[in-house]
């Protein structure tokens, strides 16, 4: 394998875990609005949740930095248009027990992105040093392990919630 091809792999995976990151900080602007408008009943779920994706935003954010990248502080545009579509929920109906399906599948969408940077990692393995696949590895699986969880515990509230 070249140096160029094993870059241009390494620089797949860096892309697929940078994609997670971005959407970590997507979910965390969304929590953050969701927040101010949530009431009292689940602000606590909606505030675990926050806390766990900007926990893992950071540490995937470190483990880019460390990688020679320079992870996104701000997002992507779908974060603007979450906040919109919060703000507007907001608007015309309460922000509570109800929401938490919708607050479930966002966190299905991000185990879908960890999928995703756990395939490239899996396609692109011979590209990258040892050391660094480990490392992208178990944060992955730990973060995936964690919003599977969260998951769970969104459900069964909701479930609780809702008898």
């Amino acid at each position: 394998m070249t140096t160029q091809h094993a870059n241009e792999e390494t620089a797949k995976v860096l892309d697929a875990i940078g994609d997670t990151h971005v959407l970590l900080i997507d979910a965390v602007h969304g929590y953050d609005v969701m927040l101010e408008k949530a009431e009292p009943e689940i602000t606590d779920t909606i505030r675990s949740i926050r806390q766990t994706n900007e926990r893992q935003a950071g540490e995937l954010a470190s483990f880019l930095t460390s990688q020679g990248r320079h992870p996104s502080e701000d997002g992507s545009f779908m974060s603007t248009v979450h906040e919109g579509v919060v703000r507007t929920r907001a608007f015309f109906t309460d922000i509570d027990e109800d929401v938490l399906p919708s607050v479930a599948d966002g966190e299905r969408w991000l185990v879908s992105s960890y999928d995703d940077a756990l395939e490239a990692l899996a396609k692109h393995t011979q590209a990258l040093p040892a050391a660094t696949f480990d490392a992208a590895h178990t944060l992955l699986i730990k973060h995936r392990s964690e919003l599977e969880d969260l998951i769970r515990g969104i459900e069964t509230r909701h479930r609780a919630m809702a008898s």
